[in-house]
């Protein structure tokens, strides 16, 4: 998602926002949490927010110890550490990791996760009823006047503000569990991830369903020793909608680990890779190129635990993929 902000209003936007700034007065932001610290807000005309956006360690500028780090800011590693914690966590130096964030991202390690939460938050304000001090809670903020001062700073209102703003088609209508939508970056071919995931989820553990509204995605969860379930599925989008979302609902008696479930879901669904970057290096390849037009969307899944999954490659040696989960599940 390319990002622009306007010097003289303050304001970042879309590229492709229906404001038409002087090109004098813009200048590009490689991320949201570039252009929140450098003091501009985010646009409520277009809603940059509501975009998904690489932060997650998923596309090639990303590589190395500074995609490791974006992958442990999105599951929720700053709330409970400091910057020196994460540097040491990746081989780095905090001076050398905060010089390598300014170069690819555009901002701190602490920033992007001031705008992790921040952007959370307003999603929460926006598609749920949940109280705005539990939005604090479940958001990763130390404190509501933490979360009041940085939504403030990002959106220019305060939570109860923007509650009393959201449009009647934010909210999510349905029936059981805290429900939410994660938005899917470009095309993405989500009957072929379904339909990949189904044979290898492990019995007890996962599923795959096939429903009248379509498929659906079940996992067993524990989060300080209470046990829930989280369901994803295609979003219902309302007609020419250029934003695809997956419907995430938490079945859940605390909602303490909601963020770091939604990592989770992001990386397992490849929400945030890039498939122009594929395009770019694949397209013209005499056997590949053929195959990525023919199939556009197709993504590589992620992971939902990483043990987990090195676990399940240790085991899928020399078996077939049903066997393999046979086995996953007596484990």
């Amino acid at each position: 998602m390319a990002l622009q902000a306007v010097t003289t209003t303050g304001i970042y936007c879309r590229a492709e926002c229906v404001a038409a700034p002087a090109p004098a007065n813009i200048t590009p932001m490689r991320s949201k949490a570039e252009a929140e610290a450098s003091g501009f807000r985010a646009c409520l005309r277009c809603r940059p927010d509501r975009s998904p956006e690489p932060i997650a360690g998923v596309d090639h500028q990303y590589s190395g110890p500074v995609g490791h780090a974006l992958i442990l800011i999105s599951e929720g590693f700053l709330d409970s550490a400091s910057e020196g914690d994460l540097a040491a966590r990746v081989g780095y130096s905090s001076r050398q990791l905060r010089r390598a964030f300014a170069e690819a991202v555009g901002a701190t390690p602490t920033a992007v996760a001031r705008s992790q939460r921040t952007h959370f938050a307003r999603r929460l304000l926006d598609e749920t009823d949940l109280r705005v001090t539990d939005i604090a809670f479940v958001a990763g903020f130390t404190s509501v006047r933490q979360m009041n001062r940085d939504v403030r700073k990002v959106f220019a209102f305060a939570p109860s503000e923007l509650r009393a703003r959201r449009r009647r088609g934010d909210m999510n209508a349905v029936d059981g569990g805290f429900a939410l939508r994660v938005p899917v970056r470009g095309p993405h071919d989500l009957d072929a991830m379904f339909a990949f995931l189904a044979p290898r989820a492990i019995p007890g553990v996962a599923e795959v369903a096939t429903t009248a509204d379509g498929p659906i995605y079940r996992r067993t969860i524990a989060v300080c020793g209470h046990y829930g379930m989280i369901e994803v599925q295609p979003a219902e989008e309302a007609p020419g909608s250029e934003i695809q979302n997956l419907l995430v609902t938490v079945h859940l008696p605390t909602f303490a680990s909601i963020l770091d479930d939604v990592a989770r879901v992001r990386s397992l669904f490849a929400t945030d890779a890039n498939p122009e970057c594929a395009e770019a290096h694949l397209a013209h390849d005499p056997l590949i190129g053929p195959l990525i037009k023919a199939r556009p969307g197709l993504r590589m899944p992620g992971c939902w635990d990483r043990f987990e999954t090195a676990v399940r490659v240790v085991i899928g040696q020399h078996i077939s993929v049903g066997a393999a989960s046979t086995i996953s599940g007596r484990l």
